[in-house]
């Protein structure tokens, strides 16, 4: 899936850099090479009220689109390949042995028509693998009569491996005859350029046609993100996507500063020009620290949503609602937790929509307005294919977008109680808004994430101290009538956006 290098030196997972990772098993996810997830097994015994399985037996499907017969095509990166890539040899070394990835041609377009008739409409595109991890098609989009398709590739081994026809590359696709002609080489500009310019990394991701009829695409690897022009393949830097601020967090990947890769995935069209992206964000994956973020047409970053955790897919409904979806609510957690689909208002605020996802990586929807949902996204090399898309039926979605049985609630709406409970995830409170009676108040405070947090509200003088990772604290305090803000005192960490709010009546 999104490969990207290690930077866990709290977690003793991995070291920086490395390409091999460890294997961690729970909740039907194991847990690879640059900390994709990946099945262990099938998909929820029983689905969400509301959601169906649309289509099955998919090698790795990462995104999908529609046409305006609501034909869909899935892009599978395939089942890697045959063909070894060998680590070069160091001196004194007689030969190569070390083994960085195998490739093959088994990437796929997989057509699907709204009757249920599946074709693959193009075979024989581009895929890798990584340890465990698949790479390949990724990227979907259709517009104008034609399909846009990014072709994922190898990485943090991108200067390494020689490339194949097509890798890390844009490429056109006719529908109706499936025929493939390359637009775009973003992996040549990346070993040749550097614009990010840490390590040279290529990943394609996310694509998206925007209103001005230009092809976007996400280097997922690279961090940023290309505007191409579909009918002459020029393509230029619209976005390099800056580091996500990690105090404390040292990263000797990105020259030791103390963030971690921001890692842009999917892509949407926004409204009047330019695109919303999602973040994965690198390791250690921490809850909380990914978002949905818009670049104008000038190029200019804005944040839409924060406090979301390894988004992978944006998509807005012909409503013109915003909607993310998180791989894992917590891949940290242990066992790791589940992924989700959320909406986003126009304010930022966020509400699940559907959880208890495996692996879910990208949305789209029919002209009906029911929701497909592309869940265990990836799976071992030399496994059946157990990818699938997922049918959510949106009439039993409440206009607010939470599911009628009211088994979901918005991630920022208020608490509301005598004693209160808040998480700190890293880096946002979870809920951020409280609410409480005048007099008396309690609060307990639990780090759910993995670096030291603390809750603070300067004007009551209160303050829980600081918690580890897992650490949990009862303060009681009196409050007046009056709003009061309560943030994390830690270094950086009320810069980065840890703040909250408490509401006293």
């Amino acid at each position: 899936m999104v490969d990207k290098k290690l930077t866990r030196r709290e977690l003793g997972l991995a070291s920086a850099g490395a390409i091999a990772g460890a294997t961690m098993l729970g909740r039907g996810l194991v847990h690879a090479q640059e900390a994709t997830p990946v099945p262990a097994g099938g998909p929820p015994m029983v689905l969400p009220p509301g959601v169906s399985v649309y289509a099955d037996g998919l090698f790795n499907p990462r995104y999908i689109t529609f046409d305006e017969n609501d034909t869909m095509y899935v892009a599978e990166a395939g089942d890697g390949g045959t063909d070894a890539h060998y680590a070069p040899a160091g001196d004194g070394t007689p030969a190569d042995s070390e083994v960085l990835s195998y490739s093959g041609l088994t990437g796929q377009v997989t057509k699907i028509t709204s009757a249920g008739d599946r074709t693959v409409l193009t075979g024989g595109l581009p895929s890798y693998t990584f340890g465990t991890e698949v790479v390949g098609p990724a990227g979907i989009a259709y517009a104008n009569g034609t399909i846009y398709l990014g072709i994922g590739g190898p990485g943090p081994a991108t200067a390494l491996i020689e490339p194949i026809e097509y890798r890390d590359s844009v490429v056109s696709i006719d529908p109706g005859t499936g025929e493939v002609k390359l637009l775009a080489n973003i992996g040549e500009y990346e070993r040749s350029t550097n614009p990010d310019p840490n390590a040279v990394d290529s990943n394609l991701y996310g694509t998206t046609v925007g209103e001005d009829g230009m092809v976007y695409q996400a280097d997922a690897g690279g961090n940023t993100v290309y505007k191409i022009d579909p009918t002459t393949g020029e393509f230029s830097v619209f976005a390099v996507i800056p580091g996500v601020p990690m105090p404390g967090f040292q990263n000797t990947a990105r020259g030791g500063n103390e963030e971690i890769d921001p890692v842009p995935t999917g892509l949407a069209p926004a409204p009047g020009g330019g695109v919303y992206f999602g973040e994965l964000t690198g390791g250690p994956f921490p809850p909380g620290a990914a978002g949905v973020y818009r670049i104008d047409p000038d190029g200019t970053i804005t944040t839409v949503a924060t406090g979301l955790t390894m988004v992978t897919g944006v998509e807005v409904s012909g409503d013109g609602s915003l909607y993310a979806v998180q791989i894992s609510e917590n891949f940290l957690a242990q066992p790791p937790a589940a992924g989700s689909v959320v909406k986003i208002d126009s304010t930022g605020a966020v509400t699940k929509v559907i959880g208890d996802l495996p692996i879910p990586n990208d949305i789209a929807f029919d002209s009906a307005g029911n929701m497909y949902v592309v869940v265990i996204t990836t799976s071992s090399a030399g496994t059946p294919p157990s990818g699938m898309v997922l049918k959510v039926d949106m009439s039993a979605v409440t206009p607010d977008g939470t599911p009628a049985d009211g088994g979901a609630t918005p991630d920022a709406s208020p608490a509301v109680a005598a004693g209160l409970a808040v998480e700190t995830i890293d880096l946002a409170f979870k809920p951020n808004q409280l609410e409480a009676t005048a007099g008396e108040v309690t609060v307990e405070v639990t780090n759910a994430g993995v670096l030291p947090h603390d809750f603070t509200i300067d004007a009551l003088n209160v303050s829980s101290g600081t918690l580890a990772s897992g650490e949990s604290k009862s303060i009681t305090f009196t409050a007046a009538a009056g709003d009061y803000q309560f943030y994390c005192s830690q270094p950086g960490h009320k810069d980065a956006g840890m703040v909250g709010k408490l509401t006293v009546s």
